[in-house]
């Protein structure tokens, strides 16, 4: 080699190496590059799935622990549901029982409603009294009625445990808490009765109707029916249910043989499962390893006190995770395999990225339907058993008047045993003819469900039917409302039938008493006021014999009044009130009634403004009647030396009497009644004037007669105001003037 060729090596070295060095040295900086990239990527891939797998983890414990708690709240919902109709059954035997004195009564009350009750909902039922709260001469009346364990099928036994002076039944547990929880309903502990059966019981204290304490009602329920509800849930060996009162005692357990057994063994012979504890049986899983490799939770079962468990294997439970983990694990060594694909394993990457966000949002959408299913289970359960515990009869029926539900109720009513596949139509053709209470024929589409059907919504109407299956009319008190879709159409109807046959008849039979006695005295207070007025007219009689004559005349007066509005009261509620019309001249009226007012309450003067003559027309007499009423009441009650003030005032087609105090007022809450039959709204009060509670009923209906209408504004301790609206019959100019009738006139 040439010293040009040497030199020319020594200073460039790459270039005189072989091609074959060349392409290795690159091709193991290439192959490095790789490795490093593929490691990066492998380790970057590696975390992301050890991520994946946490966060998939996370979820499949999530999910198994909602599903369990699922399983748990629905056997919560189970058990809440037929505890919610015990209470109803409790609510309304409470209401019931509390305006009963008689003996015949209270027992024809606890066979009807533990006729109506279901086996799973009441075992017995009782009302008991507090001492001497029954009736004079009666300390203590607690009849108990339970249904006949030895004869399946037979009638119901009914006792008096208040004969047995051994068990002094308000001194019992359930009882004082009961009266120590007014209107609250108390859930008892199991106990074990002499019949070796364990019971809970459901107490409520019940009142009259003035809102004194009368006694305590009770529901009894036989635990196995409880116990049968928890078993049919135990339906696997890797996950068990179990029950516990308030109070830590155990209710309900799969494993109900071998605690008896282990009881034993450790010198405790119970008699039942609930002579057991929570404590008693944690000691037994400990001895038996079951606290161990298990998950357990409990919900509690609303308004009751009660907890259902749930012990799951953990093996069970989280199978999934396991399962879980050896894909990962299979995932690893895959990708570690082809690390060398680096775009496949990007792909997965992304992937897996995906599937994780994918798995947690279908989780969460799974819980939450998983919670609204439950509430809606929940409601469902709710509803039903309020609706089938219902006194009243409940019947939905669809637009096209198919009938899609029908209560208890409505079937003992209509004496039929289903109502698939019936109408509306033709169950009105079974019971036709359909009459109101005076006795006029009802159409069907008249009736409240078609009218509901149509959009309606219709309020007490009282019609009487004849079922079929019953030989004789009932009268019911009906209300319908249209069942309405998200848009506003009508897609249903609802109607609630009460039966008011025995209020109707006990009505008819007061009115027509009334009315009897008050013609039957009529006659004999004639004749004393013509004996009393014969003897006042003998020669000279002296001071005391007069004195007396007066007396019994003024009584005779004032039973005759009693009389007369005790007729016009029968009358006027039979619809039998006799009206002469006539062109009447108010103001003249008015003014007449407003002097006989002055003379008879001279401490509290009248102030008239009487307006403009107004004709109407109507019976004098009656409108005499309704205007002495009212400013009678008016001075009544009012303090002496207020006064009271009538005015008359035109407006358009009307004329408006007004008659205002400045009185003691009636009180808000007894407001709304002021116009009903027999109410005084100050019975019972300081000022309490006596009466027998017609004047404004009678007042009411006479001016109804007349096309007017009566409405009364009063503030407790300001005043009231009475305004009477009546049609006119023409056209008046006004005159004003004003009058006072008082102690002097003007």
């Amino acid at each position: 080699m040439s010293p040009i060729h040497q030199e020319r090596a020594r200073s460039h070295p790459q270039s005189l190496r072989p091609p074959t060095d060349r392409h290795e040295a690159s091709a193991r900086r290439s192959l490095s590059l790789a490795l490093v990239l593929a490691t990066v990527v492998g380790v970057v891939l590696t975390l992301g799935l050890l991520r994946f797998e946490q966060m998939a983890r996370q979820g499949h414990e999530r999910e198994a622990l909602v599903q369990q708690a699922a399983r748990a709240s629905k056997l919560a919902s189970e058990l809440e549901s037929q505890l919610h109709a015990s209470k109803q059954l409790v609510d309304t035997l409470a209401s019931l029982a509390g305006p009963l004195r008689e003996q015949r009564e209270l027992e024809e009350l606890l066979r009807r409603v533990l006729a109506s009750a279901p086996e799973r909902t009441a075992y017995g039922l009782g009302v008991w009294f507090e001492p001497g709260q029954f009736k004079p001469g009666v300390r203590l009346m607690g009849p108990y009625i339970h249904r006949n364990e030895d004869e399946r099928g037979g009638p119901p036994v009914l006792t008096y445990e208040w004969s047995h002076p051994a068990y002094d039944y308000p001194r019992r547990p359930w009882y004082e808490q009961a009266r120590r929880l007014p209107g609250d309903i108390v859930i008892s502990e199991p106990y074990l009765e002499v019949d070796q059966r364990t019971y809970e019981s459901l107490t409520r204290a019940f009142f009259d109707d003035q809102g004194r304490l009368r006694g305590v009602v009770s529901v009894d329920i036989r635990l196995p029916q409880v116990q049968e509800v928890v078993r049919q849930a135990n339906v696997s060996d890797a996950e068990s249910f179990y029950v516990v009162s308030r109070a830590g005692v155990l209710i309900a357990h799969p494993q109900e043989g071998s605690l008896f057994a282990w009881a034993r063994e450790h010198g405790s012979p119970i008699r039942s499962i609930s002579e057991l504890s929570l404590e008693n049986l944690r000691a037994w899983e400990h001895e038996h390893g079951l606290d161990r490799g298990r998950h357990t939770i409990h919900v509690p079962v609303s308004n009751a006190g009660w907890q259902v468990f749930a012990s799951t294997r953990e093996a069970t439970l989280f199978s999934a995770v396991r399962h879980q983990r050896w894909l990962v694990g299979a995932l690893g060594v895959v990708l570690w395999a082809g690390l060398g694909a680096s775009g496949v394993a990007m792909a997965r990457s992304e992937r897996t990225r995906v599937l994780a966000r994918t798995l947690t949002e279908r989780q969460q959408r799974e819980e939450e339907r998983r919670r609204l299913l439950a509430q809606v289970r929940q409601r469902s359960a709710e509803l039903q058993a309020i609706i089938e515990n219902m006194v009243e009869a409940v019947i939905v029926a669809d637009a096209d008047g198919n009938i899609t539900l029908a209560n208890r109720a409505a079937l003992v009513l209509f004496g039929t045993s289903s109502y698939e596949g019936d109408r509306v139509d033709t169950g009105y053709q079974a019971l036709y003819p359909i009459h109101s209470l005076d006795g006029q024929l009802i159409p069907y589409d008249d009736l409240p469900l078609p009218r509901a059907l149509r959009g309606e919504q219709v309020d007490d109407t009282d019609l009487l039917f004849s079922p079929p299956q019953r030989n004789r009319q009932l009268a019911v008190r009906l209300n319908a409302a249209p069942i309405r879709n998200e848009s506003g159409q009508v897609v249903a109807a609802v109607s609630v039938w009460r039966d008011i046959t025995q209020a109707v008849e006990l009505e008819r039979l007061q009115g027509d008493f009334v009315r009897m006695a008050a013609h039957e005295m009529k006659t004999p207070l004639a004749v004393m006021k013509s004996f009393a007025q014969l003897a006042s007219r003998t020669e000279k009689p002296t001071p005391s014999l007069r004195r007396a004559l007066e007396g019994i005349n003024r009584g005779v007066n004032r039973m005759d009044r009693v009389i007369r509005t005790l007729l016009d009261a029968s009358q006027l509620h039979l619809g039998q009130m006799h009206f002469e019309k006539e062109v009447v001249e108010l103001r003249e009226l008015m003014e007449a009634a407003a002097a006989r007012i002055a003379t008879l309450h001279p401490g509290n003067p009248v102030h008239v403004r009487p307006g403009p003559e107004a004709r109407v027309l109507g019976d004098r007499a009656r409108l005499a009647q309704v205007l002495t009423e009212l400013l009678d009441n008016a001075a009544r009650y009012s303090p002496e030396g207020y006064p009271v003030e009538v005015a008359l005032t035109p407006d358009g087609d009307e004329v408006e009497l007004s008659i205002h105090d400045e009185g003691i007022g009636i009180p808000e809450d007894r407001r709304q009644r002021v116009f009903d039959r027999f109410y005084r709204a100050h019975a019972g009060t300081p000022h309490d004037r006596g009466g027998m509670g017609l004047g404004l009923y009678l007042s009411r209906g006479i001016v109804l007669h007349h096309g007017g209408r009566m409405e009364l504004e009063s503030r407790e301790g300001e005043g009231t105001r009475v305004r009477v609206r009546l049609p006119r019959l023409a056209e008046q100019h006004p005159t004003p003037e004003r009058a006072t009738f008082g102690m002097e006139l003007h």
